[in-house]
């Protein structure tokens, strides 16, 4: 018996068609594109007003540690210290609120009006630490090459400072504010020579709260204690236009 050898069949390849590719209109790219830029708007807002908030937190809590140094600096040097708010130092065109912490260095009980940047005077007291709150400024000087005022002492103007019970409490930028800690820890006023009879108190707020640009409209209240211990109360203004603290 003879076999039969079938020949291979080979199956047909199908030839696939590539699927034609639509891209994207321009319409519907221009669509796109100004969506993305309102998210950016938006949320670029949104980014700043969270940064400028930290940055104000940041700087308070800054203020209510060189207020608490008082204390600590008094037992540690076994002097008398101060705590001084100002005046305004204006250098050129630059601006600053220095916030000054002294030792009683020739021990006479008064804080010598000594301090600025650079000394005017021979100062017989102790410059142990300076905070400033730059207005403005510029290179050489205090603060950063052309930066505005961005913090304020008052949610009222941004030109004056708020305050009670130290030993000035007008809104005159140019008269410095004192509190001296003596050796019982005590704060007192140095213009009538006795234990403050409340929280001293000094706000805190960024100048887009006082023009309004920073919503909901937040300050800090920096408070020092008649026995010198220092609080610092984040407030909030709510809808009666009344400042609610939201922590201590």
């Amino acid at each position: 018996m003879m076999s039969v050898t079938l020949p291979l069949v080979r199956p047909r390849l199908r030839v696939l068609r590539p699927r034609s590719r639509r891209g994207f209109s321009l319409v519907e790219m221009l669509a796109v594109v100004a969506i993305l830029g309102i998210i950016a708007i938006i949320g670029g807002g949104e980014i700043s007003k969270a940064w400028k908030r930290q940055k104000m937190q940041s700087a308070s809590t800054d203020i209510k540690i060189l207020f608490q140094r008082a204390l600590s600096e008094m037992q540690r040097r076994n002097m008398r210290t101060f705590i001084q708010v100002g005046p305004l130092i204006t250098a050129g065109a630059a601006r600053y609120m220095p916030i000054y912490l002294v030792g009683d260095a020739d021990g006479d009980g008064a804080l010598a009006a000594c301090f600025a940047n650079p000394p005017t005077v021979p100062c017989p007291d102790l410059l142990i630490d300076e905070y400033d709150i730059v207005v403005k400024g510029l290179t050489g000087v205090k603060g950063v090459t052309g930066v505005d005022q961005e913090f304020c002492l008052s949610d009222l103007d941004v030109t004056q400072v708020e305050s009670s019970l130290w030993s000035d409490n007008s809104t005159s930028w140019n008269n410095p504010r004192v509190l001296m800690c003596d050796f019982q820890g005590r704060a007192i006023d140095t213009l009538s020579g006795r234990q403050i009879a409340g929280p001293a108190t000094l706000v805190f707020t960024h100048v887009n709260v006082v023009n309004q640009a920073l919503m909901p409209p937040t300050r800090y209240v920096l408070s020092i204690n008649p026995v010198w211990t220092v609080r610092d109360a984040k407030q909030i203004k709510d809808a009666t236009n009344t400042w609610v603290t939201q922590n201590g």
